[in-house]
């Protein structure tokens, strides 16, 4: 079986995405689903930067545990690497639409998920309590073969 890459795109690749690959690559694990890779990357990220201290912080409120995280860009190399682009918002979906296999999370799981970038550490939890809704969304549809055919 080959691996199939899902790719968690945002702006800076700090805060949205690093949240979004966290929290499926674990419910993923949990769930006992092996071949899939998860990724994230920014349109405009600086590469190496880390996670933000405050999306840290919401994971590890929610239970999560964030690892050594680096920032990359989303290049075209990236980009063609991956099996599924899921971008945070339809604008990130606008940018790199001639890319095969990009959605909106909007699109797959309902609504955009919003910046909290600059925000006060309740601006990140409510983000990321989002990211795992759409997570679970995403996970479900995984499971029952509606994305990475």
């Amino acid at each position: 079986m080959s691996v199939k890459r899902i790719l968690f795109v945002c702006t800076g690749n700090t805060c949205r995405s690093p949240m979004a690959e966290i929290i499926l690559k674990t419910k993923i694990k949990l769930a006992g689903i092996s071949g899939v890779r998860v990724d994230s990357a920014g349109l405009y990220a600086t590469e190496g930067h880390k996670m933000s201290r405050n999306s840290m912080t919401a994971l590890r409120k929610m239970g999560y545990k964030p690892y050594g995280f680096k920032a990359k860009r989303a290049t075209a190399a990236v980009l063609l690497k991956s099996d599924l682009i899921i971008c945070m918002t339809e604008d990130h979906k606008n940018y790199i639409k001639n890319f095969p296999e990009v959605y909106s999370m909007r699109e797959i799981a309902g609504e955009d998920i919003p910046d909290p970038y600059g925000g006060d550490l309740n601006a990140y939890i409510k983000t990321s309590h989002k990211i795992e809704d759409a997570c679970n969304i995403i996970l479900n549809k995984i499971i029952n073969e509606e994305l990475l055919k």
